[in-house]
């Protein structure tokens, strides 16, 4: 029989805030242009309120920091930069302006823009702890930890049941390769709030690492919280297969693919189980080709299921398969290898 060098998956979640890219093209209508879209569905109707909410308070601050956060939740930085301006011109030392400022910033990729907004809000409102978060969160995504501890330490200061600030800590060191105070950060952060999501995922991970059962707890209640999601279970199922239980691993995969019949990756484990535990060549090369309609370019389900033809003997499409890899992964190694064997079996 050959030896095989299955792909494993190794999922990294990371809960850092991804900085979007500027694409916005598009004008919507100002306090003072009432031309509104006609509401066809839930977002234009969004939109559409969030602005007759400027038209009736063109005075306050917080109707444009809304459509501003409106606009980022859309990628629309200009638009939301503009609402953000506009909320200066009203009151120029309202903290929660300069804070909305600087996610603009942020998402925009404007990391030292972000940052002075930041700084600038934290001198408004020096004793609100949310500031030193962000500001730390900031300067975890640039790597510096020493000021990332510096502001953690600042904030839980002034909030020592500052959720957040402990689940940071954990992202920090788990980034500084410190697993155990890593643990223990996350762990106080679901000890101030249960039903913190990215938390309990976290130390799913790491536990399911340490091949440590806790890990199915943490998972569970993080699946829990956010039924539709399904990195928690996907995880969960990684567990079970790298702990030696192939049977429940197949069942969370199944139980994902419940939620969302179109996260391939649970099709493509789907397969590698039942292919490498299980032996159940049919079946993995059913599940493969399943992995493989929902992403043509899965170089890694195309040589599996190229593997699990040649298992059944089926050289022909075995043949195709590892091409296919070829094609999409030039000099791809062990697709070489396959058609190798194949031409050593005539």
């Amino acid at each position: 029989m050959h030896k095989f060098q299955p792909f494993l998956i190794i999922p990294v979640f990371s809960a850092l805030i991804l900085i979007g890219s500027l694409s916005s093209c598009n004008r919507h209508p100002g306090a003072t242009q009432v031309n509104k879209v006609a509401a066809g569905d839930s977002t234009v109707k969004e939109l559409n309120r969030l602005t007759d909410a400027i038209v009736k308070n063109p005075s306050e601050t917080e109707p444009y920091l809304s459509r501003a956060r409106y606009y980022l939740r859309k990628e629309q930085f200009n638009e939301a930069l503009q609402d953000v301006n506009k909320a200066l011109n009203i009151d120029e030392k309202n903290a929660e302006v300069y804070i909305t400022l600087s996610d603009v910033y942020l998402y925009s990729g404007k990391t030292q823009r972000a940052l002075d907004a930041l700084k600038k809000a934290g001198t408004l409102q020096p004793t609100l702890a949310r500031i030193d978060v962000k500001i730390a969160r900031l300067y975890l995504t640039m790597s510096d930890y020493k000021q990332t501890f510096n502001f953690l330490r600042s904030a839980l200061k002034k909030d020592p049941d500052n959720a957040e600030a402990f689940f940071i800590s954990g992202l920090a060191n788990e980034e500084m390769g410190d697993t155990t105070k890593a643990i223990e950060s996350y762990q106080m952060a679901v000890a101030r709030d249960q039903k913190y999501y990215d938390a309990l995922k976290q130390l799913g991970i790491l536990f399911s690492i340490r091949k440590d059962k806790l890990a199915i707890d943490y998972l569970r209640n993080a699946a829990q919280l956010r039924p539709g999601q399904p990195e928690p279970l996907y995880i969960l199922g990684m567990h079970y297969q790298e702990n030696g239980e192939p049977d429940k691993s197949l069942s969370v995969y199944n139980e994902i693919l419940q939620i969302d019949s179109a996260f391939k990756l649970a099709w493509y484990n789907k397969g590698y189980v039942q292919l490498v535990y299980k032996r159940d060549y049919r079946k993995a090369t059913e599940s493969f080709s399943r992995a493989i309609m929902l992403d043509a370019g899965y170089a890694e389900a195309w040589y599996n299921r190229g593997y699990a033809y040649e298992l059944q003997g089926d050289k022909i499409n075995a043949k195709k398969d590892y091409e296919e890899v070829l094609r999409i992964s030039v000099n791809n190694e062990k697709a070489i290898q396959g058609l190798n064997r194949l031409d050593a079996m005539k």
